[in-house]
């Protein structure tokens, strides 16, 4: 097995279902196609994240069951699939199909995807490589969002459904590219159970009972439903700020761009700080940036949303995807990826809705303010859970100690 190759293939496969044309002028296609504004584009997301809910994790399961190639190539199948929906739909009924379908292809795909990577460079010995190998592929992703999105926007000025016509043979090129990769031998899980209870029992391993794979899963799902959000946001501040349409391409370029170069050279930063380090400086930044942007609508506003919904998320996944696939056999891989998946879905859904909300009443300004109250609450409620966890250990250990005569434990 060449395993450049496999990593080759496997970033030419990431490019191409990263080429999403119709990001940029989701909002104006919306509303020119079906009449509709940004909570209903909000309500599909919502949909969206149901449906990795309701399907991430078995999907993925099956990834851990199967080989994954060819559950990357039925993930392409289906997102191609879905997008044929939303090119032929009039209605938010035509959306919420769409976005299941979606849903549902990158439920099959995200967890494999980082899984057979990993165990790439394990058969290798080179698992020290990952975070710079898998930085480097998320880095291929943005750069290709930033081409589809300045490609995107001139394409929608010459017709409307292109964007989209665009993506499906894009689409089935990456479901030949998948079916040409060769998988590294692996101990492949054997079903003992039924599928949902296996599933449900890999949820509790990584939410309950290994409490630091929780809690990088835990703060992964409120930073990455939140960057995903300030990235939608960019389209209405826009359209608040009476921006051509045709400049949404570009703008959203630049910010996928610098997404691209922070998450390929995330790496550069190891040994200077911490993890936990990083992701704090991370989710203070995300605060800064949505308080920032809600102070006055204008190019600074602009700015701080590029580097908010794509370059935290750039620095920020290479460290959370290594720190799940250290502590991680590769029999649960993809299974606990996509638990971290779902459960950025699950809190998806409530805050898209009242971000949708607060829009309608209050704009783009109220729903930036809100998103930052939610960050408040969130960040409150993971560092009391921290906190906790941090005693328990050290009550743990004193109380060992004391057992063994030792004195105590030394206070830090």
């Amino acid at each position: 097995m060449k395993i450049q190759r496999n990593i080759r293939l496997l970033e030419i496969y990431t490019a191409c279902i990263s080429l999403l044309f119709i990001i940029p002028v989701m909002l104006p296609y919306y509303r020119d196609q079906m009449n509709l504004g940004f909570k209903e584009l909000l309500i599909g997301e919502a949909v969206f994240a149901a449906a990795i809910v309701i399907l991430d994790v078995p999907t993925s399961w099956l990834a851990d069951v199967w080989q994954r190639k060819y559950v990357l190539a039925l993930g392409a199948l289906i997102n191609m699939i879905g997008y044929a929906f939303l090119l032929i739909g009039h209605n938010l009924a035509a959306i919420i199909a769409a976005q299941c379908l979606i849903g549902t292809g990158m439920g099959l795909i995200s967890g494999a995807v980082t899984a057979i990577l990993y165990d790439l460079l394990l058969s290798t010995g080179r698992t020290k490589d990952f975070r710079r190998l898998e930085g480097r592929r998320m880095g291929i992703a943005l750069y290709s969002v930033a081409f589809s999105s300045i490609a995107g926007g001139f394409l929608y000025s010459l017709h409307h459904q292109l964007p989209i016509i665009v993506m499906i043979p894009i689409m089935a090129l990456s479901i030949i590219i998948a079916c040409c990769m060769t998988e590294p031998k692996r101990h492949r899980k054997i079903p003992e159970k039924h599928p949902i209870l296996d599933v449900l029992e890999t949820t509790k391993y990584a939410l309950h009972g290994h409490a630091e794979v929780g809690m990088i899963i835990i703060f992964s799902a409120i930073m990455f439903s939140s960057t995903k959000l300030i990235m939608w946001m960019q389209q209405p501040y826009y359209m608040a700020m009476n921006i051509p349409e045709s400049l949404y391409g570009v703008l959203m370029a630049v910010g996928f761009l610098l997404g691209g170069l922070s998450s390929q050279f995330a790496h550069k930063v190891d040994g200077r700080v911490t993890s936990h380090q990083a992701l704090s400086i991370i989710w203070g930044l995300a605060v800064l940036i949505c308080l920032g942007a809600s102070v006055n609508l204008g190019w600074t506003g602009i700015i701080l949303l590029m580097f908010g919904g794509t370059c935290l998320y750039g620095m920020a996944w290479p460290r959370v995807s290594e720190a799940i696939n250290e502590k991680v056999g590769s029999e649960r891989r993809a299974t606990v990826l996509s638990t971290q998946s779902l459960l950025r879905s699950l809190m998806f859904i409530p805050v898209s809705f009242i971000l949708g909300k607060m829009s309608d009443q209050y704009g783009i300004q109220g729903a930036l303010i809100t998103l930052v109250l939610w960050l408040f609450f969130a960040g409150a409620c993971l560092g009391i859970l921290a906190l906790r966890r941090k005693r328990r250990a050290v009550d743990f250990l004193e109380h060992a100690s004391s057992r063994l005569g030792l004195g105590g434990v030394k206070k830090w």
